[in-house]
């Protein structure tokens, strides 16, 4: 039961990171593709972009319930980044309705400004909290004083590489949300320089991460080295960039989201297949997850609700993103 909860948080966070990644990357472009772009970035993500939070919301619940310690630990040694994250959903959120309902020419700009800067907010915080689970950095007993239990845990040079590449796969994410958004047939996808400007960038803040690892002596570098699925997920990441690439160059929108979701499925799957059966790694000790998981007799009615609301979930928000996302002629197209 522990590993069918953990293959549904895998899948939930995959799911997560292409959606809400998209959705969230987009906010990091808007300011650069300038005021045509942001008419473009409303038509892209409403109305469907804040449902994608269900996702995390079932993230949470799953950890709450199924794995209680692993959740204690993040929401009290990561409860800055997580206070942080959660700020930014909110601000990002209301700032991208009330600019539209709000008149106010000054307050229209200050609107964008919090939308942009909690879009670029949010997936940094999450990027340390990720890290933090792997970095041998949550302190193990309550010991120390402030920066000792709430700060070092994600304050690491590993973690800011992290941070760095999550901000960078989503702002490439985003890219290809735009430049999929009513294509032409036969012709190059718009926004094709600045997509692969951000492709580039991701890469390379990937590379960091595993030069970052290497150099602070990780174990989970080593687990990495030592694990044939990691490597094996790593490895079709890398190789879906060039099916990401001629996508985008072929103007063929559905095999760019496609290989940009398998691209980003690999490189998540292959962060936590390198330690696993480990989820949390401590100063004094690594917890894997039969450890973290509660009681049979909890996993097994937490299944059940799981299997429950997804039955409930899923097709409602496949019907919700077929009913406005299916490209219709109208009169101004």
């Amino acid at each position: 039961m522990a590993e069918t909860l953990l293959v549904v948080t895998l899948v939930a966070a995959a799911l997560y990171t292409v959606l809400a990644g998209a959705d969230f990357g987009a906010g990091i472009v808007e300011g650069v593709i300038g005021r045509k772009g942001r008419e473009r970035v409303d038509v892209a993500l409403a109305p469907v972009w804040e449902a994608n939070h269900v996702w995390l919301v079932l993230i949470v619940v799953i950890l709450f319930v199924g794995f209680p310690r692993l959740y204690t630990t993040i929401s009290i040694h990561m409860h800055i980044p997580l206070l942080f994250a959660l700020l930014g959903i909110v601000a990002r959120g209301s700032a991208f309705t009330f600019r539209h309902y709000d008149p106010s020419p000054i307050l229209d700009r200050w609107y964008t400004a919090v939308f942009r800067a909690a879009s670029l907010l949010t997936p940094l915080s999450l990027g340390l909290i990720v890290a933090g689970t792997a970095a041998d950095s949550l302190p193990s007993a309550p010991d120390g004083g402030f920066y000792a239990q709430f700060i070092a845990p994600w304050n690491t040079a590993f973690g800011w590489a992290v941070a760095v590449f999550v901000c960078s796969l989503f702002a490439f994410e985003g890219a290809a949300l735009l430049a999929a958004e009513r294509p032409r047939d036969g012709v190059p996808l718009p926004y094709l320089r600045m997509a692969r400007r951000a492709h580039f960038v991701t890469i390379v803040s990937g590379a960091v991460v595993l030069i970052v690892a290497a150099v602070t002596d990780l174990a989970w570098f080593d687990d990495l080295r030592g694990s044939p699925l990691a490597l094996i997920a790593m490895g079709l990441a890398t190789v879906l960039i060039a099916g990401v690439a001629y996508a985008f160059h072929a103007g063929k929108p559905w095999m760019l989201r496609i290989a940009m979701g398998a691209q980003a499925c690999c490189v998540l799957s292959g962060f936590f297949l390198a330690q696993f059966p480990v989820l949390l790694r401590t100063r004094g000790h690594d917890f894997t997850y039969q450890e973290l998981a509660a009681p049979a007799s909890v996993l097994r009615g937490l299944l059940w609700a799981v299997a429950v609301g997804l039955v409930i979930i899923v097709p409602c928000l496949s019907y919700l993103i077929a009913i406005y996302k299916t490209h219709r002629v109208t009169a101004r197209d």
